[in-house]
């Protein structure tokens, strides 16, 4: 009869590092999937590893790089923090996406996001647009000026974008805006997001602009949220 020798399992710290070993791989799909393993297992002593690999030539290495420090969360440093706002203006919408959303899983502090503000005028339009969807994921008092700078940007998704981050911003300045934008705009996804965000914060004020863009919008995608922003304001009167 034989016997069964049985391995002791490798701690967490073990696996990681294995795996932050397998970054510095020469093959681009060895080191996409160890970032992608590093996100899930999520050791902070994986930290320094994946803030180097944000800088990898391989797009998808970036992206996953990203998107494993937004599992980090907490445990993430100032460095890290800065390094992630540093890449919301790399050259792939991919990566820009998973930055975005790495950020919007943090405890990032407003020091922090007023560098990436301060970034927005000297920017790309695809970094500025990455900029205002990571300051719509948080509500600094700030952000409102640099919405409203956003608002006047020749590309829709932008100016959405803006209007969206108003509405998580809540200050009530933003309702006048997206009546103005609702009524005006030439684009009908930013018309279309002011009347929901008018439904999720207006008042009896915001009825004759819901109206008047029910009736008159030739979108029926901005009839149907007028229509429903109009029946919250109402069902909360």
């Amino acid at each position: 009869m034989g016997c069964v020798l049985e391995t002791t399992p490798e701690t967490s710290d073990q696996v990681t590092k294995r795996l932050i070993a397998l970054l510095s791989d020469p093959h681009a799909d060895t080191r996409r999937t160890a970032a992608l393993s590093l996100g899930k297992i999520s050791n902070p002593i994986s930290i320094s590893a994946l803030v180097s690999s944000l800088s990898d030539p391989d797009e998808e290495v970036r992206q996953w790089s990203a998107w494993a420090l937004g599992n980090l969360d907490d445990s993430l440093t100032k460095e890290a923090l800065v390094s992630l706002v540093q890449h919301v203006s790399d050259p792939s919408d991919r990566v820009r996406e998973a930055v975005v959303l790495a950020l919007s899983h943090t405890t990032i502090s407003e020091k922090v996001m007023r560098v990436l503000a301060e970034a927005y005028s000297i920017s790309t339009q695809a970094t500025q647009l990455t900029i205002i969807q990571t300051l719509a994921q948080f509500e600094f008092p700030f952000a409102y000026d640099l919405f409203i700078q956003a608002l006047k940007s020749p590309k829709p998704l932008i100016r959405q974008s803006a209007i969206a981050g108003l509405g998580e911003l809540g200050d009530p300045r933003g309702l006048l805006v997206m009546r103005t934008h609702l009524l005006q705009d030439s684009n009908v996804g930013v018309r279309s997001e002011a009347a929901f965000r008018l439904g999720k914060l207006g008042g009896p004020a915001d009825r004759p602009a819901l109206r008047q863009a029910r009736e008159t919008d030739p979108t029926p995608n901005v009839h149907f949220w007028a229509t429903w922003s109009l029946a919250q304001i109402e069902d909360e009167a």
